[in-house]
């Protein structure tokens, strides 16, 4: 399904350009399940421009069951300034229920998933690009700090 010329078609619909399939293997599938009290993956963007995620399980919004995005911002590596990003625009807040599937522009959104108070989440994050990806460097460390690291790094990752 990940490579599906109909799927990448419909994906380029709703971005407006030509979705990819991502050139960095490792992020093309990503399956997460958070389950602990406390457990996020904190605000971050993401190396690549998009991710379609599907929701397999999710709390209730009171539990944690939702994101959390803010828009047209720019990941300085060097000096993310996450704290400056939320004054300058709005944070944004989506409940997630099972079943749920969406498409976020994630190299110039920062976003996060609420820490859970209880309940489970279960997705499964399917990673594209776009044109402008593949001429840019790119180190794959948000990536790999995201999931290789151990699972109290996990919940605490921050940018």
């Amino acid at each position: 399904m990940y490579s599906s010329p109909d799927l990448l078609r419909a994906l380029g619909r709703v971005a407006g350009e030509p979705v990819l399939m991502c050139p960095y293997e490792p992020e093309r599938y990503v399956i997460t399940e958070l389950e602990r009290s406390g457990d996020t993956h904190g605000w971050h963007w993401d190396d690549y421009s998009f991710a379609l995620v599907w929701v397999v399980d999710c709390p209730p919004a009171e539990h944690g069951g939702f994101v959390q995005c803010v828009p047209r911002t720019y990941w300085n590596k060097q000096d993310p300034q996450v704290h400056r990003q939320f004054l300058r625009q709005p944070i944004h807040s989506f409940e997630l229920r099972p079943g749920d599937l969406y498409l976020m522009r994630t190299d110039t959104t920062l976003h996060r998933v609420y820490p859970l108070s209880r309940g489970r989440r279960l997705i499964i994050n399917m990673g594209y690009a776009s044109h402008a990806d593949l001429h840019k460097q790119i180190s794959h460390e948000t990536m790999d700090g995201l999931w290789r690291g151990s699972r109290e790094e996990q919940a605490e990752q921050t940018v």
